[in-house]
């Protein structure tokens, strides 16, 4: 069984809530789809769907093992998305915009498998949070997040970019843990902050998005220095999943999960973006 594409087909069962949605987006067979789901299920000997004449939905298992593997398919995905971009340039040189943070925990080890299979190809990483103009720098591909990908551009999701207030264990034991969002404000938050000044921090509450008030105690452009602050028991913070996700299953941090979703950005389209030009896929 090929059990990577079963996970992608499971995945994209679970995102759009149908096999008949995610046979029409990948246009295939719904039985084709239906079977590799199920034989996903027996090879792990656990139910991931529950099924009805009406809708589908994650058991719990489903969703745990959804969180599991999300990261490393997404990382699957992006690696097959350049190869198959550049299958066409065994030489020349490939150059890529990405966050920093994105860049060192799952861009970098995709970097070094790829120079393997491709050693002639010269990689140029421009790692910063500077949005780069794809076109006018002559980005091959650029990895940002954004509610409004260019038109102009192909424009392919790569993670949902999830966003969760974290803090370690120790934090909790010592602080306690926020009872709602207006708890927020009484801990010590460790935040994003560029040039522009700190990020806001958003929750979605009864339909709307709220400010969320904070008490900043250290403001850094590096997401992965934060999360090792957070680690360290010195405050909470807002980040993406893809950041503390290895953490989060380690039992090394924990959500302040109080009943609504949190962001920077008071969008639920917010997504993370593999963006290339279309002259990049022929």
């Amino acid at each position: 069984m090929d059990k990577l594409t079963a996970a992608k087909y499971f995945m994209k069962v679970a995102d759009t809530g149908s096999f008949s949605k995610t046979a029409r987006l990948l246009n295939l067979p719904v039985s084709t789809i239906s079977r590799r789901v199920k034989d996903l299920e027996q090879n792990l000997g656990v139910e991931l769907i529950k099924r009805s004449t009406r809708h589908l939905s994650l058991t719990d298992i489903g969703a745990t093992y959804y969180k599991q593997i999300e990261s490393a398919v997404n990382d699957f995905e992006l690696a097959d998305q350049i190869a198959l971009q550049t299958s066409s340039r065994p030489k020349g040189k490939l150059k890529i915009s990405a966050l920093p943070s994105y860049a060192n925990i799952h861009l970098y080890p995709i970097m070094e498998k790829f120079r393997k299979i491709h050693p002639e190809i010269i990689i140029e990483s421009l790692v910063t949070d500077n949005v780069h103009d794809v076109m006018k720098d002559r980005i091959d591909f650029a990895i940002r997040p954004t509610s409004n990908p260019p038109e102009n551009l192909i424009a392919n999701v790569i993670d949902h970019h999830k966003m969760a207030i974290i803090a370690s264990p120790e934090y909790i034991k010592a602080h306690g843990r926020p009872k709602n969002w207006s708890d927020i404000i009484h801990h010590k938050a460790i935040c994003y902050g560029r040039c522009g000044g700190v990020l806001p921090w958003h929750a979605y509450s009864e339909k709307k998005w709220q400010v969320i008030e904070k008490t900043p105690s250290f403001i850094c452009s590096d997401t992965c220095k934060i999360l090792d602050i957070v680690l360290n028991g010195e405050g909470i913070a807002l980040l993406p999943e893809w950041t503390y996700l290895n953490s989060l299953n380690k039992g090394l941090v924990e959500k302040i999960n109080i009943g609504w979703d949190a962001s920077f950005i008071n969008d639920h389209n917010h997504k993370l973006y593999l963006i290339y030009d279309k002259k990049t896929s022929n």
